[in-house]
């Protein structure tokens, strides 16, 4: 019966690999987050400062031509990161469920292999108890003749 314990620890390595993918792609999605909150607290400054004053005024209008493609590029950096986060997840889901089968096949092969050896253990109890109790009727019925 083959043992399947290097194959769990193989599949286990890979679970390993992928939760650590899976923190740096969580990481990245959240720094986008952070960006794009960063970019909404610049924009509270800079419309402050063009109410503040009046060159400020004119430079505002560039600012927010800016500002917009800025924070579009943000929100798709944002929908790009969730994707990959998705993507590993189900992968690491996947891996889960292989490795779990593969845990549950040794663990049934394990079973199986202690039973049968139980099975094995119990027979030879039998045939010792059988071999006795000859040896005993034999020992009874010699006695009785002599």
């Amino acid at each position: 019966m083959k043992d399947l314990g290097s194959l769990i620890r193989l599949v286990q390595w890979r679970v390993d690999e992928k939760r650590r993918e899976l923190g740096v792609a969580q990481r990245h999605a959240d720094a986008c987050r952070q960006l794009l909150a960063d970019l909404e607290a610049e924009l509270k400054r800079e419309q402050a400062s063009a109410r503040a004053s009046y060159e400020a005024t004119q430079a505002y209008a560039n600012y927010a031509k800016r500002f917009l493609k800025r924070r579009e590029d943000a929100e798709n950096a944002i929908r790009a990161a969730d994707v990959e986060v998705e993507r590993i997840r189900e992968d690491l889901s996947g891996l889960f469920l292989e490795l779990k089968q593969a845990e549950i096949t040794q663990a049934n092969r394990e079973r199986r292999e202690t039973q049968r050896l139980a099975k094995l253990d119990q027979t030879e109890l039998d045939e010792i108890g059988i071999a006795r109790f000859q040896r005993a009727k034999k020992a009874e019925g010699g006695e009785g003749r002599g």
